[in-house]
């Protein structure tokens, strides 16, 4: 990640630097990662990563545990990506290759079609969902984080977590029915348990 290296090479050496080698770079992947998933595009999430380990380098007297840096850090993601969300009123698009990959048949000639359809639809439904139910629906299903990681990142109990994911679930269920298109792509995956 070069803008990664260009971060580093402007840090002065010393605390600063020290501080970001041992303790906010080796989650860097993990934001950006997120970051991509919560932003939609390469090139915001790369500023909203910047601007997280500006935040992070500039308040870490702050932290009482250096070892939870990770979830601090995803924290600061968020609190950063939510504020702009509310200045913009721009939503986010997640890219959904990989839930459209198992959703679809690639031996069938209709599955670049249903894929595509699939992300469209997605892509549509999760804008629409609450922000708070997104970001905990991302972190559980495509960071693979646990309920207590998130719970920990949002600072919220893990019964909110489970909560809002089970209401962000149902959300998803209940709009991507209502194509029947997707109903029948869906019910060959997850039957009809209604």
């Amino acid at each position: 990640m070069e803008f990664l290296n260009h971060f580093r090479n402007g840090l002065v050496e010393g605390e600063d630097r020290d501080c970001f080698e041992k303790f906010l770079s080796p989650h860097v992947s993990m934001l950006y990662k997120s970051a991509i998933r919560m932003c939609g595009n390469p090139n915001d999430a790369q500023d909203l990563v910047q601007e997280t380990l500006f935040c992070a380098l500039k308040s870490f007297h702050q932290i009482n545990d250096p070892e939870k840096s990770k979830y601090w850090m995803f924290s600061i993601l968020r609190n950063l990506f939510l504020k702009d969300i509310e200045k913009t009123k721009k939503r986010a698009e997640i890219e959904f290759d990989s839930v459209c990959d198992k959703l679809t048949d690639r031996k069938h000639p209709e599955g670049d079609f249903l894929r595509a359809e699939v992300k469209s639809n997605l892509q549509e439904v999760l804008g629409k969902l609450d922000e708070r139910l997104k970001i905990a629906l991302v972190q559980f299903y495509f960071e693979g984080l646990s309920y207590k990681e998130i719970s920990e990142s949002l600072n919220i109990p893990i019964g909110t977590v489970m909560s809002r994911i089970a209401r962000a679930k149902v959300y998803l269920k209940r709009e991507l029915l209502r194509s029947e298109s997707m109903r029948l792509e869906i019910s060959k995956y997850i039957g009809d348990e209604e």
